[in-house]
């Protein structure tokens, strides 16, 4: 959904969508039914009593599944404009050149719907646009018994799959770990109303892997129900053999559905955008750039404009890229053609508002400290560690957190309490210590520490210690912000106050891993955050230490909700990184 250049307005994608049976007619009479659209081309006068004005291509009705009327005040799109469905449930409007599909946003008050075969979302057309048509595509929805005002939104970056053994990995372990927790939850009476998006890079490049990866996210059980997933496009998405950006989201569409789109779930309006410019290609990958489009933009207004009662409910932004360093609210490098600022601007219409983030490969939690939302709070950003981690090379991100995936306990008009969950590792797992004084090596002999740093590889990759850490206990917590974390050092009885890092330091124990034992040779391994909190060990020396443990406590921004987790142990070797 961008602006194109005159040479590719001919262009015009009609992409199929899989998975659906369509009916076709041009008649009331061939209405489709059980929630999956059905299309139409023909001349139609008039539907469900609405007349059609014959200057409109997108025609169609929205009813609810068990009373069989329409459902008035829908919003629905082409992916470039809204219109919304008239008192009888009546929708029509003109398509964009570029239409590939219609849909709808889902409300509050009606389920989510799902491809019967596969169980993803389902909330759009799935037969051929032809702009020389009339299309009809009706939408049956299936009305809730009470709006899910608690509900649980799971956040997954970056599967970004490239062979079969990726496929497996993310199969086998990210879906595994995510359907074992939140049953596991659910039985306990946590984790409710669970729904699962995707932040960008399902696949790396190779769209071999589509189908797979569809596959996968298929038929996702929840205990004895499904956990519908969403997805998000990120760069990596877009087929570098194309030759324009809007070419280059096909696979992405045809397997998956539009790029931008919302949702809404109790108090809480959910937006999925492609921020992913591409600009050139080498015929195996894009650069690109990020941002939205003036059209992407306006389409952003549109949707929100149509939200009743902003001030009340919570909004969440999925995209891939950050926006962290691309708006006035914090970062310097602001380019006002990527229109962060105004998609901040345009969230703070909300009680409280959270960007959900991809593209990465580390956490890192964002405050927009200069964009309040109408709640009092600012736009809270959370960049999320991939599932992939550092690519399927092992366990860890390039940071050192582990790989993993995201909780978010929606409750009411806000974010009630969220959780980093590591894979394959409880959820009170949050954090490694380490002893300042280490020093790590492995089988090719580069040593690092934390007061010094090192240099590894045959391109001489240096990292920089932090001489101040000799003697201290260093806690790395890869879900802290510097604002609504509190870390303790517990000895005997004696609480002392850790001080965060004020300055970028990388996982020694992590880079040495990366360098000696993995073989790497570029910066990408080192890379260096500020979620490190130290303390000067009484002796000088950590490893002598008896009586002690470490306690981080979260206080969730808006809630008040409190976390709080330990640590009595070191962490002293490479237990835990190597892929199993």
């Amino acid at each position: 959904m961008r602006t194109f250049r005159k040479s590719y307005y001919l262009l015009l994608a009609a992409a199929v969508l899989t998975g659906v049976a369509c009916s076709s007619g041009s008649s009331e009479e061939n209405n489709n039914s059980g929630g999956n659209p059905g299309s139409g081309t023909g001349s139609i006068s008039e539907i469900n009593g609405t007349t059609i004005d014959p200057n409109n291509n997108l025609v169609g009705l929205i009813s609810d599944a068990s009373t069989g009327k329409g459902i008035p005040g829908v919003p629905v799109t082409d992916g470039y404009t809204f219109t919304q469905t008239d008192a009888n449930g009546v929708y029509q409007f003109k398509a964009n050149r570029y239409c590939r599909s219609v849909y709808y946003t889902t409300p509050a008050n009606y389920k989510v719907a799902v491809d019967q075969n596969t169980k993803l979302p389902l909330f759009y057309s799935t037969s051929t646009i032809d702009k020389y048509q009339t299309n009809r595509n009706d939408f049956v929805l299936e009305p809730l018994p009470a709006v899910e005002e608690n509900f649980t939104l799971i956040a997954i970056g970056d599967p970004q799959c490239k062979t079969d053994s990726d496929v497996q990995r993310f199969q086998n372990e990210t879906i595994q770990d995510i359907s074992s927790t939140i049953a596991s939850a659910q039985a306990s009476g946590q984790y409710e109303n669970a729904y699962a998006v995707t932040l960008g890079d399902i696949t790396f490049d190779n769209t071999v892997q589509w189908d797979p990866m569809v596959k996968t996210m298929s038929n996702v059980k929840i205990g004895s129900d499904y956990l519908p997933i969403f997805n998000c496009i990120g760069n990596h998405d877009h087929y570098a053999g194309s030759s324009s950006d809007y070419q280059a989201t096909e696979n992405y569409v045809t397997h998956l559905g539009p790029t931008d789109y919302s949702f809404n779930r109790g108090k809480a309006h959910i937006i999925v955008m492609d921020n992913v410019v591409c600009t050139t290609t080498n015929g195996s990958t894009w650069t690109y750039d990020a941002g939205f489009s003036a059209s992407q933009y306006n389409w952003l207004k549109e949707d929100i404009e149509l939200v009743e009662n902003k001030a009340d409910k919570v909004v969440f932004l999925c995209c891939h890229i950050p926006f962290r360093a691309g708006s006035s609210s914090g970062g310097s490098n602001v380019n006002k053609d990527k229109y962060y600022d105004e998609v901040l601007n345009l969230l703070c219409q909300f009680k409280e508002a959270h960007v959900m983030i991809g593209h990465t490969h580390y956490p890192q939690n964002y405050i927009h400290t200069k964009k309040t939302c109408q709640g009092g709070l600012p736009v809270y950003e959370h960049v999320h560690g991939g599932a992939c981690g550092a690519w399927w090379s092992s366990n860890l991100n390039t940071d050192g957190a582990p790989n993993g995936y995201s909780i978010y306990e929606v409750r009411g008009s806000g974010v009630y309490n969220w959780v980093t969950k590591a894979t394959n590792h409880p959820a009170s797992d949050q954090m490694r210590v380490y002893d300042g004084n280490a020093v790590y090596s492995g089988s090719k002999n580069y040593s690092y520490s934390w007061t010094g740093g090192g240099t590894g590889g045959s391109s001489n990759i240096k990292v920089n210690g932090l001489s101040g850490l000799a003697g201290c206990f260093v806690a790395t917590l890869w879900n802290d912000d510097a604002s609504n974390w509190e870390v303790e050092f517990i000895q005997n009885g004696k609480t002392t106050p850790m001080k965060r890092v004020t300055s970028n330091l990388a996982d020694m124990c992590a880079v040495s891993f990366f360098f000696n034992e993995l073989s790497k040779n570029t910066t990408t391994w080192t890379k260096a955050l500020m979620h490190y909190w130290f303390v000067k060990a009484e002796s000088g020396d950590p490893l002598s230490e008896k009586n002690w443990f470490i306690r981080a406590t979260q206080t969730v921004p808006g809630s008040g909700a409190k976390n709080v987790y330990e640590v009595s142990s070191l962490q002293t070797d490479f237990s835990g990184f190597a892929a199993n």
